[in-house]
């Protein structure tokens, strides 16, 4: 055998030795068992562990799987088998074969999503009051957009101009004209309004004292403005809301019955 040939053969044995002397002296690690939050208990041996992480090397699965676990997960943590020095004989070859390594992270369950209820069914007519019946069908039937809301304001307006001109021609008030009863209407929609809207002009708190003061206060306007007394502006305010009251019951049969 020539002789740079025999030189390389006796190198590579000596570094082969060197590695399997290295390999030997490294010192075993003692398998581990870490108890989790959840109740599962894991055994291995703990690669890495700095502190927010620690690294296992599952043992009894058959191939080398790594599994990342929280430090704040781990409950209990003791050790199952101590640490032995064995003996590494590499094969013919001098190199033993690698298996894959797979680094699992443990996740936590997520909780299955829950589908929304099913929207109730219409209750039938004989199930329902008229006046509940009416709210939930004008509550539905209320558009969400901007512009239809300020439609329906001025439509109720221009209705509440009309009612008072018309109760003013039937109490006999000379002096109420279209711009008095402009405001008059303002006023009475403005009140009505923030009545409906507001969640707490009409507690059972607010409400007696709510509803004389807005009296109160349309009255008193009513009889500044037409310069007519207490008396009739009373009367006037009867009618409006006589006559509001036929325009919302005849609004809610025809919600109603739809």
């Amino acid at each position: 055998m020539p002789r740079p040939l025999a030189a390389a053969r006796r190198a590579l044995l000596a570094l082969a030795a060197a590695v399997a002397s290295l390999a030997a002296a490294a010192p075993a690690r003692a398998e581990e068992a870490l108890v989790l939050d959840n109740g599962a208990i894991l055994r291995g041996t703990v690669l890495r562990d700095d502190g927010s992480e620690v690294v296992l090397r599952l043992a009894g699965v058959g191939k080398d799987s790594k599994v990342t676990i929280e430090r704040a997960r781990i409950v209990q943590r003791f050790v199952t088998v101590e640490a032995q020095k064995t003996s590494s004989r590499g094969s013919a070859s001098g190199l033993a074969p690698v298996e894959p390594v797979v680094a699992v992270r443990l996740i936590e369950p997520t909780a299955a999503a829950v589908p929304p209820p099913l929207p109730a069914e219409e209750p039938r007519a004989a199930e329902e009051d008229f006046f509940s019946r009416t709210a939930r069908r004008a509550a539905l039937a209320l558009p969400s957009q901007t512009g239809p809301r300020l439609f329906l304001i001025l439509l109720a307006f221009m209705v509440e101009l009309c009612l008072v001109l018309f109760a003013g021609r039937m109490i006999d008030v000379a002096s109420l004209t279209l711009a008095k009863s402009a405001v008059l209407a303002s006023l009475f929609v403005g009140l009505v309004g923030l009545a409906i809207v507001s969640s707490t002009t009409m507690r059972a708190d607010q409400a007696p004292l709510f509803v004389p003061l807005a009296v109160l206060a349309w009255v008193g306007c009513a009889a500044g403005m037409l310069r007519c007394g207490l008396g009739r502006a009373f009367n006037l305010l009867a009618f409006v809301l006589l006559s509001t009251a036929l325009v919302v019951f005849s609004t809610g049969i025809v919600l109603v019955s739809v």
